[in-house]
């Protein structure tokens, strides 16, 4: 996963483009270009209420419920401080992201994980090319209680497509043949299936992002759920996966 976590390592990539106001008041550093940033938001955090997301203290993103992407959005590529509160409210603050550097033409996806009361910024590059003959397809690992897991195909001792995946894990996309799919979860380095789904179709020249969001944990009203967000065209389509339990499960 590529994550932005410093401004102060963005500059070694962008000195460039950048200018230092020193004359300000607040010594402010700007962007000095007409280029434009495409940015989205997938609400993952589960016993969150609908969010609004602010860029320098204008909304946004309003009303974004759980589960759901708020598509990609181009904004003038600049350092922003990005508020994330609750849907209708400039407070509390449940994510604050200081001057934030979106480059020159930068895909990024702000993932809003974990439960309220520990929610956390995972922001991920994303690559929304489309592939002539293949489609291509990551998988992000937002359930806070499930342990790390592999994601194959057809079966528990089928081929892996992702391997070890840690909760806040964003696996770089990797290329497949378009086809019919039964995806399984297993533990990571085991067989016995976790989550077995029905088919679903992968389509060639689109570009999947594959989520878990909410909880392994039957007792509370957070299934856990698989959701397929489609990364290319405006970015907030999804399907879910529908599960099947596993014999013996």
């Amino acid at each position: 996963m590529k994550t932005y976590k410093h401004l102060t390592v963005l500059f070694s990539i962008g000195f460039l483009l950048i200018v230092f106001t020193g004359c300000s008041e607040d010594d402010k550093t700007y962007f000095i270009n007409d280029f434009n940033s495409s940015v989205r938001v997938i609400h993952a955090s589960y016993d969150a209420p609908d969010v609004d997301v602010y860029l320098n203290d204008s909304v946004a993103i309003e009303d974004l419920p759980y589960g759901e992407s708020s598509g990609y959005a181009s904004v003038s590529s600049d350092i922003y401080d990005i508020d994330v509160t609750p849907a209708g409210s400039d407070t509390p603050v449940v994510i604050a992201l200081t001057d934030f550097a979106l480059f020159p033409n930068v895909e990024i996806t702000v993932f809003a994980m974990n439960e309220l009361a520990s929610i956390q910024p995972v922001i991920a590059d994303d690559s929304r090319y489309a592939l002539a003959g293949k489609a291509r397809v990551r998988f992000v690992h937002a359930s806070p209680d499930t342990d790390p897991v592999d994601i194959k195909v057809g079966a528990g001792d089928g081929p892996a497509v992702f391997s070890d995946v840690s909760f806040t894990d964003v696996e770089e996309y990797i290329a497949v043949d378009p086809g019919t799919y039964v995806f399984v979860v297993t533990a990571a380095g085991e067989t016995t299936p976790l989550l077995t789904f029905e088919s679903v179709t992968i389509e060639e020249e689109t570009v999947y992002s594959i989520v878990a969001i909410g909880t392994f944990d039957g007792e509370d009203d957070y299934d856990l759920t698989v959701r397929v967000f489609i990364d290319n065209g405006a970015g907030d389509q999804f399907i879910d996966l529908v599960p099947v339990i596993p014999n013996g499960i």
